[in-house]
């Protein structure tokens, strides 16, 4: 690197992570089981708290957090690269390789991304199920206001019937001179 590029901020790769190959700490596979967590209630810090606490990733003192821990101590007007090299240097001189915290940091993505795709898959199942109970439900209801509907019908239907026939059998028993009966019941 000449004089001139340590005043240009540059985001490439360096020598030291552009060809990065994380160590398999997982076994023979590039899969780690990733342990379920619940859904928190729209919380996101619990959802990464919880994620990494399921998984053991609540040790921060030698993951990739690191970098971010070293390169804010650095002036803001440091070049990207010359921070990068700081960080790095650094880093080996307190024992940590750009390997070990490049490895956390895809172990922290594996499980952040299995554990949201898993609360994801189950959350959209659950509302499925909601809709179609829902749906369920609404013909139900519907089944339901129509019966009250034939109902309320049929009690108008019977009251006027009945009401229609001890009217006539009232207008009978009156025509016999009787009526004076109904008349003193209805005072009552």
């Amino acid at each position: 690197m000449g004089f001139k590029d340590l005043f240009i901020e540059h985001d490439e790769p360096t020598k030291e992570t552009e060809r990065f190959i994380p160590e398999n700490t997982m076994g023979d596979s590039d899969y780690m089981e990733v342990a379920p967590v619940e859904a928190p209630a729209n919380d996101t810090e619990v959802f990464v708290s919880d994620v990494y606490d399921r998984n053991n990733l609540s040790d921060v003192s030698k993951s990739i957090f690191k970098v971010e821990e070293l390169s804010s101590t650095l002036p803001e007007e440091m070049p990207n690269d010359v921070k990068r090299q700081t960080v790095l240097g650094i880093m080996t001189a307190v024992g940590l390789s750009a390997d070990q915290v490049i490895n956390d940091g895809m172990v922290r993505i594996q499980a952040l991304e299995e554990s949201k795709d898993t609360i994801t898959d189950n959350l959209t199942a659950e509302i499925q199920k909601n809709e179609s109970t829902i749906e369920s439900l609404k013909i139900q209801i519907s089944e339901l206001q129509k019966d009250n509907s034939m109902k309320q019908a049929q009690i108008i239907s019977v009251k006027d019937s009945s009401d229609k026939e001890v009217n006539r059998i009232k207008g009978l028993i009156g025509f016999l001179g009787t009526a004076s009966m109904f008349e003193q019941e209805e005072k009552k």
